[in-house]
């Protein structure tokens, strides 16, 4: 999740691989899927939790509990390596791959639908971890600089009901 938020992404598809599965695509012929784009974590121990419905199903509720949004949890195939390659007329090649039953999470940390496109990663909430870069063991920044920026129109669009004596005032640049 930290890894695809740091490319900007808004959402990330991670497949739960065994410690033995090997995958092997063809470079010039990847899978039709879009696989290219799911993380994989390789855990027997991951896979073994996520293998069963009632896990999946505590761990989907305790995403919800920190503010996750879009969340799927369940078994899908993945694509490990190539199985054979059809030649089709043209002289064009189809290659078909072997695929294993595998356990993904896909989660979204994006407010609601509709509403505003920036992401506030302050609406995840952690009993242990205060956030996801502090999970990797890297050294954070103040939390002044973790407060999203205020665009002028995000003002201009939902304007403080407080009444103008009451409202802080505007930020400073004191940099």
């Amino acid at each position: 999740m930290v890894s695809s938020a740091q490319e900007g992404e808004r959402e990330c598809h991670i497949v739960v691989l065994t410690d033995d599965d090997i995958v092997d695509w063809d470079h010039d012929n990847p899978p039709p899927m879009g696989e290219e784009y799911s993380q994989i974590l390789y855990s027997t121990k991951l896979y073994r939790f996520f293998k069963y419905i009632e896990n999946r199903d505590v761990a989907k509720a305790l995403l919800k509990e920190r503010g996750l949004k879009n969340i799927r949890i369940g078994i899908e195939g993945y694509p490990t390596c190539k199985e054979k390659v059809k030649r089709r007329p043209g002289g064009r090649s189809e290659v078909i791959y072997n695929y294993v039953q595998r356990p993904f999470i896909q989660l979204s940390w994006e407010k609601e639908e509709g509403k505003s496109r920036h992401v506030d990663f302050q609406c995840v909430r952690s009993k242990s971890v205060p956030n996801l870069i502090a999970s990797l063991g890297e050294p954070t920044r103040p939390a002044a600089t973790l407060n999203p920026q205020v665009d002028e129109l995000d003002r201009l669009i939902s304007p403080d009901p407080r009444p103008q004596s009451q409202a802080p005032p505007p930020p400073t640049n004191d940099s």
